[in-house]
């Protein structure tokens, strides 16, 4: 399956022929024109097509070039890296609605991005990378790492839950204006000194999380837990490479969305029961890292329509 990426929008340039005299001229809406000359990679219709070829005098070749959906998906991908137009973007956002300012560091012909909060917040430290890339699902903003820690014992609990949760939504918001398809955020597993045991986060409600944040220091465990609290609230879900771990995935579910309301046990308490039951249902914990899963803007390419693609380059 291959996509034609036209050159509308140039010829009109090269030509100063606005989209009214266009539409005027030719048998073509307003309407189709502006989704054409907006987007290169828009499916044109034969007659549309031979309307265009006929009225600007080019053949086919020299109308548009014909691409592969992964070149396609490969073709949006620089002006979405991290260049300076688009980390103006970013710092904008965290500027304007989180009052904070940060550090960047692109690398991978900017394809990927190292960010550090500056040194002078005093509530707070922030680091984290990011990079772009293509999938079967379209173009993918993905957050590797993401930790945010806090350093203040006056930076109450509401106000770093929400803080943490603003930042989440910028970054979705950043995705969003730049014309990703999905976001993706990573999640670890982490070491519970308390319980002395290695543990897949799970969401926490509220009451807990501002039990341990007030009461323990704050470490791999909090940032963890209050991240997947927050994304899972906010629609994210776990993504599963196959059918039997989707149904090892719901039994955690299950089992996790059942301790967490047994509202007479501490939060030390649930996680033991949890343990419990998982040992019970021989049900193993796995500790890679987990990649949950928003979807953003409409897909680009139809991912069916990207797999035959793919599957008939590799013979599959």
């Amino acid at each position: 399956m291959n996509m034609y990426k036209n050159r509308l929008k140039d010829l009109m340039l090269e030509r100063n022929i606005s989209n009214h005299k266009l539409a005027k001229e030719t048998a073509i809406s307003r309407q189709a024109i502006s989704k054409i000359k907006n987007n290169e990679f828009h499916d044109i219709s034969v007659n549309v097509l031979t309307e265009l070829l006929e009225y600007f005098d080019v053949s086919f070749d020299e109308f548009g070039t014909i691409y592969t959906r992964e070149e396609c998906l490969q073709a949006f991908l620089p002006n979405k890296g991290f260049n300076h137009e688009n980390l103006d973007l970013l710092e904008s956002l965290l500027s304007k609605n989180l009052h904070i300012s940060c550090k960047y560091h692109p690398y991978s012909s900017k394809q990927c991005l190292n960010i550090y909060s500056k040194g002078y917040f005093k509530k707070f430290s922030f680091s984290g990378n990011m990079r772009i890339n293509t999938t079967l699902y379209g173009l993918t903003f993905e957050i590797t790492d993401f930790d945010l820690y806090k350093k203040s014992e006056n930076f109450h609990f509401d106000d770093f839950y929400n803080f943490y949760k603003k930042f989440i939504i910028q970054l979705e918001n950043y995705a969003l204006i730049l014309g990703f398809t999905q976001i993706v955020i990573n999640i670890n597993s982490y070491t519970d000194k308390d319980l002395q045991t290695y543990l897949e986060p799970r969401a926490v409600n509220l009451k807990d999380l501002q039990f341990l944040v007030n009461n323990y220091k704050y470490s791999n465990r909090e940032n963890e837990l209050i991240k997947t609290s927050i994304i899972k609230n906010r629609g994210y879900i776990e993504h599963s490479s196959n059918n039997f771990y989707q149904k090892i995935k719901s039994e955690k579910e299950r089992i996790n969305n059942y301790v967490d309301c047994l509202n007479q046990l501490t939060f030390f308490e649930k996680e033991q029961k949890r343990i419990s039951m998982f040992s019970e249902g021989n049900i193993y914990s796995n500790h890679d890292t987990k990649k949950f899963i928003k979807q953003l803007n409409t897909e680009i390419i139809p991912k069916e329509k990207l797999e035959k693609d793919v599957k008939r380059r590799w013979g599959w």
